[in-house]
């Protein structure tokens, strides 16, 4: 009997994935050492954020995260920046234009009649977790933080039925992680270990929070209902940004042709943001705290479609911003498209499982006894042997 090709990928995609989560399982019980959680969040005395513009001066956005030098940014539009400079003390940074961004093509079904489109299966889980358990929203929140309960949480929920009602194993972890300092993520770090050591194998892990800056920037439509956009955080210290990038791009390319205003844009900072644990690891910000938390979960729920689509295939009807049809798409699944950086992060994690074990026989028990280890010969074997 032949096995078609989709099936024989995915079958190789799956084995893959649990030899490298097993890796990854014994290196946190074995206690390994996995380089620290950095992020460039806000965490100064005083509540403000940084606004970004070219080098004419036009605003490009606003985000309450320090912006640094070498920092990336693509705007709605897929223009490409590069920061070029950053001012602390005026909390304004300019970002060099530097080429146009092409995203992954979303095939349209022209026929009145969408035909159906094969999925990926859907075995694998998405993680969900919020590093900033207190962020809230103040128009329905009534407040912009509520430590270990915050309408983020909330937001978050809403994500995960969405997607679990698309057939998606979500698996949500609301473990607060406060006080909301720069210290947060390397607390969060261990809940999204233990969300991957329990729920394996694991498509994706996304870390929900919402900005703080003016209402404004994170304001729209989407398939004309009020909502609030969605920022994607790519953290460039980390092994995984290829895979990572590669995702976010996916998601804005679906999101553009489906639901045109959801996505914002994309940052790519000087942070980790925990996502050296995992390929296909991002950070979503849902609007911000002056924007209504049920317009942040309405777009949750918009979100989760772009996501099933992304990730595993099928056919969706798009949306303009003022809610009517405009056709229908039909998106790869993204393990067919591109699998060349997906499992770098556990193929790198494996990698020094794999060095840092041989580095370990050979100290406790010197380079000899290693060697007899590896080749199941002993030192009392060779005086046998010498006897003889």
């Amino acid at each position: 009997m032949r096995i078609p090709i989709q099936e024989v990928i995915m079958r190789m995609n799956r084995t893959a994935d649990k030899m490298l989560i097993i890796c990854f399982v014994f290196a946190m019980a074995a206690g390994w050492h996995i380089p620290e959680a950095y992020a460039d969040d806000w965490f100064e005395a005083e509540s403000g954020y940084y606004t970004l513009v070219d080098e004419s001066g036009k605003e490009l956005t606003m985000m309450a995260r320090e912006i640094l030098v070498n920092d990336e940014y693509i705007s709605g539009d897929n223009k490409y920046y590069s920061v070029i400079s950053a001012d602390k003390g005026s909390r304004k940074a300019v970002a060099k234009y530097v080429r146009d961004v092409k995203l992954p093509e979303i095939e349209e079904n022209i026929a009145s009649i969408a035909v159906l489109a094969q999925e990926m299966d859907k075995d694998s889980n998405i993680l969900l977790y919020s590093t900033h358990t207190d962020e809230s929203y103040i128009p329905s929140d009534g407040s912009h933080t509520k430590p270990g309960k915050g309408g983020i949480l909330d937001v978050a929920e809403s994500f995960k039925n969405a997607l679990q009602k698309r057939g998606i194993n979500a698996v949500l972890d609301k473990t607060p992680h406060e006080p909301h300092d720069a210290a947060a993520y390397r607390r969060s770090r261990q809940t999204a270990i233990n969300l991957m050591k329990k729920h394996s194998p694991v498509a994706a892990i996304f870390d929900i929070h919402r900005d703080a800056v003016p209402a404004r920037v994170y304001a729209t439509r989407v398939a004309g209902q009020p909502m609030t956009k969605v920022r994607i955080v790519v953290g460039s210290r980390n092994q995984n940004r290829q895979a990572n990038e590669e995702l976010a791009y996916k998601i804005k390319a679906v999101a553009d042709k489906v639901y045109p205003g959801l996505i914002k844009d994309i940052f790519i900072g000087a942070g980790a943001y925990n996502q050296e644990l995992s390929p296909r690891s991002l950070l979503f910000e849902f609007g911000t705290h002056e924007n209504s938390k049920e317009s942040a979960q309405r777009s949750a729920q918009y979100l989760a479609v772009v996501i099933d689509k992304a990730m595993f295939g099928g056919t969706v009807k798009g949306k303009t911003q003022e809610g009517e049809e405009k056709g229908t798409y039909r998106p790869e699944p993204i393990e067919q498209e591109d699998v060349r950086g997906g499992r770098k992060g556990l193929l790198w994690l494996f990698l020094v499982l794999v060095a840092g074990g041989g580095i370990f026989f050979f100290i406790s028990g010197g380079g000899r006894e290693m060697i007899s280890k590896v080749t199941g010969t002993s030192e009392s074997k060779d005086k046998d042997e010498k006897r003889k």
